[in-house]
C-alpha cells in the first residue's frame, strides 16, 4: 500500500511540475512575442535622430510598454512564436507575409520546430510588395532570426530559447540595428510608414 501512495504521489508531482513548466514556458513565449513585434516595429517606425538617412537607432527607443515579467524565461515554440509575432509587426506596418506551406494555405506562422528552416514570403493573396519593402522584410528577418538564435542554448533544432527579458530586447535591437540599419536602408526611407 506504501508503495502504491509513493507512486501516486510521485505521478502527480511529475504531472503539476509538468504542467509548472508549460505555464512558465507560455509566459516566455508571449514576452517573445512582445520583444519580437516591438523590435520590428521600431525598425521600421523609428529614425535615428543622429543621421536620419542612415536609417533607426533602436537603442534610443522612446520606451516601449515591457512585460512585467523578469528573471529568465523559457518558450518551447521559439520557431512558432517568434515567426507569428513578426508576421503580426508586418501586417501592421502593411507589409502581410506568409511562412512554409502551400500557395493556397499560407501559413500565419512557420511549421517548422527549426528556425534556420524558417523563411518569410510575400502573401500570396496580397498585392505585391515594393521592392524596398521586401528588402526591408529579408533585412528584418535576418535579424531577428539571428538575435532570437542567439538566445537558443541548446540549438535551433531544439525549439528552445531562454532569455531575460532585457537581454533579448538588447539582443534583438542590436541585431536588427546590424541588418536593417545598413547600405539597403536609404531606400526604405521613401515608403516606410511612419
Amino acid at each position: 500500500m506504501a508503495k502504491r501512495t509513493f507512486a501516486s504521489a510521485a505521478v502527480l508531482f511529475i504531472l503539476l511540475t509538468a504542467q509548472s513548466l508549460t505555464v512558465r514556458a507560455d509566459d516566455g513565449c508571449d514576452v517573445l512575442k512582445e520583444k519580437v513585434r516591438t523590435n520590428v516595429y521600431a525598425s521600421a517606425t523609428e529614425v535615428s535622430t543622429d543621421n536620419p538617412a542612415r536609417g533607426i537607432d533602436p537603442t534610443r527607443r522612446a520606451g516601449a510598454v515591457g512585460s512585467t515579467l523578469s528573471g529568465t524565461q523559457n518558450c518551447i515554440n521559439t520557431a512558432e512564436a517568434t515567426t507569428g509575432a513578426f508576421s503580426e509587426a508586418l501586417a501592421d506596418l502593411g507589409m502581410p507575409v506568409s511562412w512554409t506551406g502551400s500557395p493556397m494555405n499560407p501559413g500565419d506562422y512557420c511549421l517548422s520546430h527549426d528556425l534556420r528552416q524558417c523563411f518569410p514570403s510575400q502573401h500570396p493573396f496580397s498585392p505585391s510588395l515594393p521592392p524596398d519593402h521586401v528588402a526591408f522584410i529579408y533585412d528584418a528577418w535576418t535579424g531577428v532570426r539571428k538575435g532570437v538564435t542567439s538566445q537558443m542554448p541548446l540549438g535551433t533544432a531544439a525549439g528552445v530559447s531562454q532569455f531575460t527579458p532585457e537581454s533579448l530586447d538588447a539582443t534583438l535591437a542590436a541585431s536588427l540595428k546590424a541588418y536593417v540599419d545598413g547600405p539597403l536602408y536609404s531606400s526604405y526611407l521613401a515608403t516606410t510608414p511612419r
